[in-house]
């Protein structure tokens, strides 16, 4: 019997012992070239966290992570493209925990930034967050698949006038259905999976900001409170709730300067019973000023049914930004943000965005009905609400 309480106080122990406290990476890229390097970086590729030489194909990462987290191990087929180039940067996502996690893949098989599908051979072990978030990516990579192929029609109709209007109206309305389905798989994924950290990943990326805050609020309710609560949950919390702009939302209003560098309300240049679009812009920015020929396209044909325009540029030079105005020769209001500077300007934290061009269209009563009002989007939805 004394043996007995031994041995299985041996086991016991070395039970314990065998439980990680952080994670311990070992990966194999068959083929590999050898004593290139590969790297441990977070999911936007813009903090590394530790790099290694491959030797016969393989590497190990170790480490710790507070709260189960996607991360991604990358390998840059040229180092000095490490921005640029997504074909060049091949990236495969992990959802990290503390845990002995293996991964093999051939290396010719290593996806690209660009490349959405999940590699046929890649086998990762050890994690059961990965687990599941590769059951929820294998749910929305046939939306987002569908999406991207819609988006290279629609460039191919819109920008490149290879197709009718009936055309980049088809696409449109199908790539807001592929959203409209991510959508709804993120909500379905978080309710059956409540307590997973995955479920708050899926949470964080959905584009609640294209519905209302009420939708938003219907996601959290799905999330139980200790969830919400953690560090990573209160993230999460801060992106679905506190976005500063929501479809049904009313406008912002905030200083702007005119023409004449005179400061002035933004709705006081709002007009009642119009549907307006409020355009983010700068004259510096090559997609801003390329797309001026559309705007005015779309300025002409809709503006005597009650359609009209303001743009708000983010210059901070403002002789560049009124030389551009000349130029152009746009016939809508033309307004400067006048607090802050360039992409940290008022305009641009009111609106959520932290990118030009960007435009909402609002309705006759100063409220937003779209937070992607561009291109083929914008004359969809105007060709709706005018009835054409």
């Amino acid at each position: 019997m004394k043996w007995v309480i031994i041995i299985w106080g041996v086991l016991f122990l070395a039970g314990c012992q065998s439980k990680p406290e952080g994670f311990v990476i070992k990966g194999e890229f068959q083929g590999a070239p050898e004593n290139d390097w590969v790297y441990l970086m977070n999911e936007g590729q813009t903090v590394y966290y530790d790099s290694v030489q491959l030797k016969k194909g393989r590497f190990e990462f170790e480490g710790k992570v507070d709260y189960p987290e996607l991360r991604c191990i990358a390998y840059f087929r040229d180092p000095s493209q490490r921005i640029y180039g997504w074909d060049k940067i091949m990236v495969l996502p992990i959802y990290m925990e503390n845990s002995n996690i293996r991964i093999s893949l051939p290396f010719a098989e290593l996806p690209s930034k660009s490349e959405k599908k999940v590699p046929g051979n890649l086998r990762v072990e050890g994690s059961y967050s990965h687990d599941l978030y590769v059951k929820y990516n294998e749910r929305v990579t046939p939306f987002v698949v569908k999406y991207d192929s819609l988006f290279d029609a629609y460039r191919r109709a819109f920008y490149y006038k290879k197709g009718t209007e009936d055309d980049v109206f088809c696409c449109v309305r199908g790539m807001d259905a592929m959203r409209d389905s991510v959508f709804a798989v993120g909500v379905e994924f978080i309710q059956r999976n409540q307590e997973s950290p995955v479920a708050l990943y899926v949470a964080k990326n959905l584009r609640v900001r294209a519905y209302d805050r009420e939708k938003a609020k219907e996601v959290v309710g799905f999330l139980p409170e200790n969830i919400k609560a953690s560090p990573m949950g209160q993230r999460a919390m801060k992106v679905l709730l506190e976005q500063p702009l929501y479809v049904g939302d009313m406008l912002p209003d905030f200083d702007v300067l005119n023409v004449d560098l005179q400061t002035v309300k933004l709705s006081t240049l709002l007009k009642k019973g119009h549907y307006t679009l409020v355009e983010l812009w700068a004259s510096w920015c090559g997609p801003c000023r390329a797309d001026i020929p559309h705007l005015k396209e779309t300025y002409q044909r809709y503006h005597e049914k009650g359609f009209e325009m303001v743009s708000i540029s983010i210059d901070d030079d403002m002789e560049a930004w009124q030389k551009a105005v000349k130029e152009e020769g746009m016939p809508w209001t033309q307004i400067c943000g006048a607090n802050g500077n360039g992409y940290k300007k008022e305009c641009m934290k009111l609106f959520g965005v932290n990118g030009v061009p960007s435009c909402v269209l609002i309705d006759k009563e100063g409220r937003v009905i779209s937070t992607n009002a561009r291109g083929g989007w914008l004359n969809e939805k105007l060709a709706t609400l005018f009835k054409e």
